[in-house]
């Protein structure tokens, strides 16, 4: 979690600091005043530390959007090693949800990642991998990418003539990135400008472009 040491003329005055620096809100952090009359002056030295649970906090967030957007439905979560997943369970708004192309879906999920991963200290910490699904559309549409993708790698594999997929969102090319970054005769990368970015199956060791 977030830490630093502050010194200043009051408590007040590091609170505000702090809360504009680490970018975590007040009741969320924990201020140690460690001593006073710093190096004679009338100053303080507080430690300041980022005192909250990251994983309950992606939850409240989806819930709270889940209750403003009227939306009758609840969250799940689920931790394993370094990963969380929410699962959002609703009777008739998956499809908004979801949205076209999974766009709102993969919308929530960032906004959800960074709520989570604010807390973190980046320089020192990896942070947490943030996965959301409703109704398990994610789940199947996961499987669904990376068995496209095992079918067309092992078309290049055998034809060696790169492939170029359809646009993807960044979390689609993810999965297929992922799932073929072992193979050995066939690589991936991105090309094209959001929203039209695509995925290249080709052969290894064809011209190489920026990996994403």
């Amino acid at each position: 979690m977030k830490e630093k040491m502050y010194i200043g003329k009051s408590l007040t005055e590091i609170e505000e600091l702090a809360v504009k620096e680490l970018g975590v809100a007040k009741e969320d952090m924990y201020f140690d005043v460690i001593s006073e009359n710093v190096d004679s002056r009338e100053e303080i030295q507080v430690q300041v530390m980022v005192d909250a649970n990251p994983v309950k906090k992606g939850k409240d967030f989806l819930e709270t959007f889940l209750r403003e957007a009227q939306i009758d439905g609840y969250v799940e979560r689920k931790m394993r090693d370094n990963i969380v997943e929410y699962a959002i369970t609703t009777a008739d708004a998956n499809g908004a949800l979801i949205g076209h192309n999974s766009q709102t879906l993969a919308a929530l999920q960032y906004v959800t990642s960074l709520i989570v991963n604010q807390y973190f200290d980046r320089d020192t910490e990896s942070g947490l991998i943030v996965k959301v699904d409703i109704g398990d559309y994610r789940k199947n549409r996961d499987e669904k990418l990376e068995k496209m993708a095992v079918r067309i790698a092992r078309e290049v594999s055998k034809t060696k003539i790169p492939v170029n997929l359809r646009y993807m969102n960044a979390y689609e090319r993810k999965v297929i990135h992922t799932k073929l970054s072992t193979w050995k005769d066939v690589t991936t990368h991105s090309e094209g400008i959001e929203p039209r970015r695509y995925l290249v199956i080709e052969p290894k060791n064809a011209s190489k472009s920026n990996n994403e």
